[in-house]
């Protein structure tokens, strides 16, 4: 069945399409028609709607109309509906399709608990179920279905179109704004992290610098008896040395009046692969060990080498600089 929409009554005659001019049946007006195709379970229910006023539809709920079907551009229906999940279809609804379709009931009844099931799956998206002449049934926020006449869905539409440019201009603005403050954050976070490695690079040149003096200070002021040192080391020198320089560093640990545990924490730390040994020296007529590991490097590397050293044996590091003897 073809039904017409005037774009003047601004609603859907539930007449059936007799001629192919432009002339509106509702308002006897030339207007734009535009025709379409309803689902054929509509139509019986628009037009049973007509003639009985009241109509229940299955799990969606009962439309009751007082007075006529508009007929007349600006009319509406009186209608009232109540939403009822557990409503059952119509008897009379189903016995009217059965009777103009020509149809079998029980064929009828099991159409309409289809069309009825995609209807809820439509409105249940969000969308509009159309009563054709009557209005839309919609679901609200809370998810219970209610009625919406023609007049307030055209108000709606036309509200939205209305205000819809105003809406738009605050968003575009605020979202400037948001990125220019993002922008803002990320070059100062840049600066920050750019001012950071400045200063790590330069304290780190420093530091190399300051441990080079230290150690060449060291060296020239270090003075260490010949009868305290072992046989094989001479660790007094006064010769001035450059940071580019090779040189061979005990990097003392611990100091112990225990030859037993001087021989195991070294023999330990030799089998893990470090070259490890003691001295001895006397202190108040008592002999003390002093436990430390040789390494040799660069004359600048060795507050590294002590700091790496002090991190592995967790202990505080006395560097004591070494040369073979001649």
């Amino acid at each position: 069945m073809r039904f017409q929409y005037c774009t003047n009554f601004a609603t859907i005659s539930f007449l059936k399409f007799r001629n192919k001019k432009n002339i509106c049946p509702s308002c006897s007006s030339f207007a734009q028609i535009i025709f379409f195709s309803v689902n054929k379970f509509d139509a019986y229910l628009s037009e049973y709607l007509n003639e009985h006023k009241e109509v229940s539809l299955e799990k969606i709920g009962t439309i009751k109309i007082n007075g006529a079907m508009p007929t007349q551009p600006g009319e509406t229906a009186d209608v009232l509906f109540t939403f009822n999940k557990k409503a059952s279809t119509t008897a009379g609804l189903i016995d009217f399709i059965a009777e103009h379709a020509k149809k079998n009931k029980s064929l009828v009844t099991s159409d309409l608990e289809s069309h009825f099931t995609q209807a809820r799956e439509f409105i249940n998206i969000g969308k509009n179920y159309e009563i054709i002449n009557v209005g839309f049934i919609k679901a609200n926020n809370s998810g219970e279905y209610e009625f919406l006449p023609y007049a307030e869905a055209n108000k709606s539409i036309r509200i939205t179109s209305t205000h819809q440019p105003a809406e738009r201009q605050p968003k575009t603005n605020n979202r400037s704004l948001i990125q220019m403050i993002t922008l803002l954050i990320v070059l100062a976070i840049l600066g920050g992290l750019g001012y950071e490695a400045y200063h790590y690079f330069i304290n780190k040149k420093n530091d190399s610098v300051v441990a080079a003096n230290n150690i060449q200070d060291t060296v020239k002021t270090l003075v260490q008896d010949t009868a305290k040192a072992d046989s094989n080391t001479i660790t007094a020198s006064t010769k001035t040395l450059s940071p580019s320089d090779t040189v061979n560093v005990r990097y003392i640990f611990e100091t112990t009046a225990s030859i037993l545990r001087a021989r195991t924490r070294t023999e330990q730390l030799n089998a893990y692969g470090n070259h490890a040994g003691f001295d001895s020296f006397m202190n108040n007529n008592t002999k003390f060990y002093s436990l430390f590991i040789i390494n040799s490097n660069l004359l600048s590397d060795t507050a590294k080498v002590r700091d790496s050293i002090s991190k592995y044996l967790q202990k505080p590091i006395r560097i004591e600089l070494v040369q073979q003897a001649q």
